[in-house]
């Protein structure tokens, strides 16, 4: 109990000086706390229901998905939603949330987690539910190659096996989770086709080639294996009669327990649909079958996040990953009236220095917008080299990460869409809420 409170006083000290210097505070004060108590995890997270949520795409928003359901239905709950999804700030996120004796103070704790360090997390605490968005290719000098990336979350899951896995039926690898779990699987009766980056091409069984009956983006649809038998199956939450509206969102019929219902979100992109219904899937793995508590929720940070003032509007869309590259193009494409379209690169710690994926990205949608295109970030020119390969012109390369040279774009137009991977993200949207105002990361 001593290393306790005098871990959680020393993480707090460092929480409130880093505050003090308008930092953000998210991992630090949990580096501080585990030096001191290196189990202190188990200790915070006792007293409360967790949910996890983890996958390659998707986590952040899910997360908010579901924290502000949970908000609206009367249940206090807190989230890491800084994106700080490690150890250390899954740690600080518990240590602001309770009391110095390390009793919880929320309901409900909505906890994101990195891949790759779920299976250190979870040895520290029982999850109620997780939840696994998909398994895309991302950071291959993190993450290695996808089937790395299922054994790591499989091995997280057998930590927790009190948990009910609430997983994308329409990903193969996901959907492979549930031989031998308790779960709820959601997807969505559609078929797209238009994005095709076969990654997981092979079935997570026998490794024969799988055949698909319908796509909607990447390797995520209705598939089977005609060797072994293995098949996405039927789900237990799925969206059906899908219409996109570009950045005005979409509407769909959710379907569960048989009832069907009409839904409508404000979040463009058919991405955010299994946001959407993956966090209805946890809602009603937690007893929550009030679906109407997620139809006015407006975004995460940096994911779809939109600046307005003065005239001006700027869509910030982070993509990290072929998949996520693709499928923001996809999207943006269709928005009407864009001037100005930015891509950000960086190869910092925090994104991978292997920026090598922007070649395996369908950028080709950009051809039909009609806008000025932009490169900026510490690998702008990597970037502007892979437009040029598309036969796409860029009006100017900003190299580094100077923001001045981009607001001289933001201020030449009225619209500008702005796709940033991880840092390039952070580090714009930062100016932009100077500029046009709104909330810190952390808050």
């Amino acid at each position: 109990m001593m290393f306790t409170f005098l871990a959680i006083c020393s993480a707090r000290l460092v929480s409130g000086f880093l505050r003090l210097l308008s930092k953000g505070a998210t991992t630090l004060p949990g580096r501080v706390a585990l030096f001191f108590k290196y189990d202190i995890l188990t200790k915070l997270s006792k007293s409360v229901r967790i949910i996890c949520v983890t996958g390659t795409n998707g986590k952040t928003t899910t997360c908010a998905l579901i924290e502000h359901a949970l908000s609206q239905c009367g249940k206090s709950c807190f989230i890491n939603k800084s994106g700080a999804n490690m150890l250390t700030g899954v740690t600080t996120s518990f240590i602001e949330n309770s009391t110095l004796f390390g009793r919880c103070k929320k309901d409900f704790a909505v906890l994101e987690c990195d891949e790759n360090s779920l299976p250190l997390i979870s040895r520290y605490l029982d999850a109620e539910v997780l939840a696994v968005t998909n398994i895309f290719r991302d950071q291959l000098d993190r993450y290695g190659e996808v089937t790395h990336t299922l054994s790591v979350i499989k091995n997280g899951a057998d930590n927790m096996p009190a948990a009910c896995l609430v997983l994308n039926a329409d990903c193969p690898l996901t959907n492979s989770l549930a031989d031998s779990h308790r779960h709820i699987k959601y997807g969505l009766d559609a078929d797209f086709g238009e994005i095709d980056i076969s990654e997981a091409r092979y079935c997570p069984r026998c490794e024969n080639v799988l055949t698909y009956d319908k796509k909607v983006f990447s390797h995520l649809g209705t598939y089977r294996c005609n060797r072994c038998g293995y098949q996405r199956g039927n789900t237990d939450v799925a969206a059906t009669d899908i219409k996109l509206f570009g950045e005005n969102g979409s509407e769909f019929t959710l379907v569960t327990d048989g009832d069907s219902i009409p839904c409508r979100t404000s979040l463009g992109g058919v991405y955010n649909i299994y946001n959407y219904i993956c966090a209805v899937s946890v809602l009603k793995a937690v007893d929550i079958n009030d679906f109407s508590l997620l139809s006015d929720f407006d975004g995460a940070f940096g994911r779809m996040e939109v600046f307005k003032g003065g005239g001006k509007k700027v869509l910030l869309l982070l993509v990290k990953n072929p998949v996520g590259l693709s499928s923001c193009v996809s999207y943006a494409s269709r928005i009407h009236g864009t001037d100005a379209l930015v891509l950000a690169l960086n190869d910092n710690a925090a994104d991978g220095r292997d920026v090598s994926w922007i070649w395996d990205s369908d950028i080709e949608p950009l051809k039909s917008m009609g806008c000025g295109f932009y490169t900026f970030g510490t690998r702008a020119y990597d970037m502007t080299l892979r437009l040029k390969y598309s036969y796409i012109p860029v009006k100017q390369t900003l190299t580094g990460e100077d923001t001045a040279s981009l607001f001289e774009v933001i201020d030449s137009g009225k619209n500008t869409v702005i796709m940033a991977n991880y840092t390039a993200m952070m580090k714009i949207r930062k100016a932009l809420r100077h500029r046009f105002g709104g909330k810190d990361f952390w808050e």
